[in-house]
């Protein structure tokens, strides 16, 4: 059944003045629940951007049942609120996010208890060990890519197999292939099932959480079980995730490693994917850019071969993925704020319980801050980097996401790889195809497809890169 879709809102008149739930908040609209959802799963982004023209950088979304949500795209705002501000917001989070993670996992977590958390992951998801993962990387593709073998799948979710499969590899570490195995199977599972109640909101949620609740506790068997072993010999060199928890001090349980390695795999995984795979679709579209990716990628004769650390460093690669970043939209929104206790500012008045959240998306398509903003252009990020609170991909301040590093590492060792890889075409990369809502993340439709060639057919392929 194809749904109604949301009315653009209009300036606020006489006739179209917004209700306000409560006074001193910007103006916005006021949406039904379902008003809501076929909003947020049929036009996005284009409706925020409506609302943003319509009631400008700070708007207000009102709907039935829930706390007021102020959306903030302007930057100046936003450094003041989230990174400048050092009020100890409320974390809120859906039923079923909460069961996966827990509620002693980062998310939910505030004031010194966030910070101590994000303390402890910070070792295993920095420098080192994230350049330790450059070969894995390459390896996990290979492996990937030879499903392709059997014909064309949809990009999204080849890029799903790599970023989990790294995830796995950097949570995990060096897992017998069984176990490894097992485990990809038990973190797609949970994850398909969270993010199954935006196809279907009104029906009973008890038999899902059924389900989840019987996956879950299969991760944490599974996470019990590696954790011991790594307890009764805590003298290995391990630079993995699983590792650094299970023999930290102070000790972290089992349920709260689950937690933590979940919060990654929630943050990073279809995250990630999201980006690499809008990432193949517009170098299919500029070929003049991934020329120039070639090329640079060439310059590194000099260094060993494919030499991961080296190749991330590239500084057009770079940017071709921070523009991707910025364009893509995958993360359209960070994590929202809640107020604790009723909040003047700036002449605005949010009462305890408001939701602020960063738009990330509307801060991604300010013209003053990027110049023709639906235009693909690396050259943005040549030796410019916009301030904090303008460029936003993993969400900003205290709340930033604690895996950006592993993230950007992966994305440009994955795309340079991917974009090189002899026979790799992609088929339905039109110029007009739109993102698709997969809970958090703004992700390719399964209408975007990639195929390997054999080598016969491959080298001609790319007869474009060499002219």
């Amino acid at each position: 059944m194809t749904k109604t879709p949301t009315p653009r809102p209009q300036p606020a008149s006489a006739a179209t003045c917004p209700r306000r739930a409560h006074a001193g908040l910007p103006a916005g609209p006021h949406l039904t629940p379902a008003e809501l959802h076929t909003m947020e799963n049929d036009r996005l982004l284009s409706t925020w951007e409506d609302y943003a023209r319509a009631y400008g950088p700070l708007f207000t979304l009102h709907t039935d049942g829930a706390a007021p949500r102020v959306y903030v795209s302007d930057p100046q705002a936003i450094r003041r609120l989230f990174i400048a501000n050092r009020t100890t917001w409320g974390a809120r989070g859906t039923l079923y996010f909460r069961r996966v993670i827990g509620a002693q996992a980062l998310p939910y977590l505030t004031g010194d208890a966030h910070r101590e958390v994000r303390r402890l992951l910070a070792p295993p998801l920095h420098s080192k060990p994230v350049r330790a993962l450059g070969p894995h990387i390459d390896d996990i593709i290979t492996t990937v890519l030879d499903t392709l073998r059997h014909g064309p799948r949809p990009l999204i979710k080849v890029a799903h197999d790599i970023t989990l499969r790294l995830i796995v590899r950097a949570a995990f570490g060096p897992l017998p292939e069984e176990r490894r195995e097992l485990c990809v199977r038990l973190l797609t599972e949970i994850m398909d099932l969270m993010y199954e109640p935006a196809a279907a909101p009104d029906t009973d949620p008890a038999p899902l959480i059924q389900r989840i609740d019987a996956h879950v506790n299969r991760l944490q068997l599974f996470v019990r079980e590696e954790s011991a072993l790594l307890r009764a010999d805590p003298a290995q060199q391990r630079d993995d995730l699983l590792f650094h928890l299970a023999t930290s001090e102070p000790a972290q349980n089992d349920e709260q490693i689950r937690g933590h390695i979940m919060t990654l795999l929630i943050a990073g995984h279809d995250t990630t994917a999201s980006a690499l795979a809008w990432g193949m679709r517009l170098l299919e579209l500029h070929p003049d850019v991934r020329r120039l990716l070639h090329a640079e990628l060439d310059s590194l004769s000099t260094a060993p071969p494919n030499d991961p650390a080296a190749v991330a460093q590239l500084p057009y690669l770079g940017a071709i993925c921070a523009e991707i970043l910025r364009h893509g939209s995958v993360v359209p929104a960070g994590l929202a704020r809640i107020v604790p206790e009723d909040l003047d500012w700036d002449g605005h008045r949010f009462p305890a319980g408001t939701e602020l959240v960063p738009a990330i998306h509307l801060v991604h398509r300010r013209g003053d801050l990027y110049p023709d903003p639906e235009r693909f252009d690396p050259q943005r990020f040549l030796g410019h980097r916009p301030p904090a609170a303008g460029y936003l991909p993993f969400g900003t301040g205290t709340r930033r996401c604690p895996g950006a590093e592993l993230a950007e590492f992966e994305l440009a060792t994955a795309l340079a790889r991917l974009s090189r890889t002899p026979g790799l075409r992609l088929i339905g990369a039109e110029p007009g195809l739109r993102t698709l809502k997969n809970g958090p993340t703004m992700t390719t439709p399964t209408s975007l497809l990639v195929a390997l060639d054999a080598p016969s057919s491959a080298r001609t392929q790319r007869g474009d890169d060499r002219a």
